[in-house]
């Protein structure tokens, strides 16, 4: 293993899930090892694709800063932004019309509040037992102005700014096909999932730039980061963070590029690795 470097270490930057949250839930363990890390000076933050919106409330208390929707949105725990970067509106629509015509379903977020589509709330169920409730309130919108998946009309109509777009395909080779294609705009990062899924964001838009915005804000660099992941999306933040910890639930391409393994989500492996590497 790589020689952690605790004294060096002023941002510990964590996933939600599959890395804190295990089916949408922390376990008290995990939520005591981050308040003791943070009380021993160490800045905590959430990177994840979700909206602000969708991060409960109980979690939500744990950290000091939230690095959302992939890195499009930066803010501290009083909602004051840092960073923000969305997709323009025309490059937002050119996205969906990419990711609809090869068969996925979407959810666009607009920090703050997500619209959904009845047929991707469907296949969201599929995946997860958690729904939040600007979930269900998005679905409930959606329902009343009779929009299905014709988002991109919706986006148009109303010139609104998208940080991110959630899409779930039926099979791979759609997905993958879709995600070739958004890359050969030059507009779009399009991070392909291993549950046949796409997140899309503004070209050059990872967690990892949303946590280098946020080392700016507090006077370090990449080196003062520590960060944990599970999935392909952390990739770039493991990467540029000094020291880095995948799950033991990890996809493959994960835990072969981390400095180090730690338990399961299940097993609490977040507080494991807390309490091992600074020995509180």
């Amino acid at each position: 293993m790589k020689t952690f470097p605790a004294k060096d270490i002023r941002i510990a930057a964590f996933d939600l899930d599959g890395t804190v949250l295990d089916g949408g839930c922390m376990s008290g363990e995990v939520g005591k090892a981050i308040d003791a890390l943070s009380a021993s000076g160490v800045a905590t933050a959430i990177a994840t694709g979700r909206d602000i919106s969708q991060i409960p409330l109980d979690v939500f208390a744990h950290f000091s800063y939230f690095v959302t929707a992939n890195g499009a949105m930066v803010t501290d725990r009083d909602g004051n932004v840092i960073s923000g970067n969305p997709m323009s509106p025309h490059s937002t629509r050119e996205a969906l019309r990419i990711l609809h015509r090869n068969g996925g379903k979407s959810c666009i977020y607009l920090n703050g509040f997500v619209v959904i589509s009845p047929l991707f709330l469907v296949r969201l169920l599929r995946r997860t037992n958690y729904l939040s409730k600007s979930h269900r309130k998005s679905t409930k919108e959606v329902r009343k102005s009779g929009m299905t998946v014709r988002m991109r009309h919706y986006v148009k109509k109303r010139d609104i700014n998208v940080y991110r777009i959630q899409t779930f395909f039926k099979n791979m080779e759609d997905a993958t096909i879709a995600a070739g294609l958004l890359r050969k705009t030059g507009k779009h990062q399009a991070v392909l999932l291993t549950d046949k899924s796409i997140e899309t964001t503004a070209y050059g838009i990872t967690k990892a730039g949303g946590l280098l915005t946020l080392c700016n804000h507090l006077g370090c660099g990449p080196q003062n980061i520590m960060a944990f992941g599970d999935s392909a999306n952390d990739l770039e933040m493991l990467g540029e963070a000094g020291f880095s910890v995948g799950m033991g639930n990890a996809e493959e391409c994960v835990l072969k590029r981390v400095d180090y393994v730690t338990d399961t989500v299940k097993d609490d492996g977040v507080a494991t690795a807390i309490h091992k590497l600074f020995g509180i």
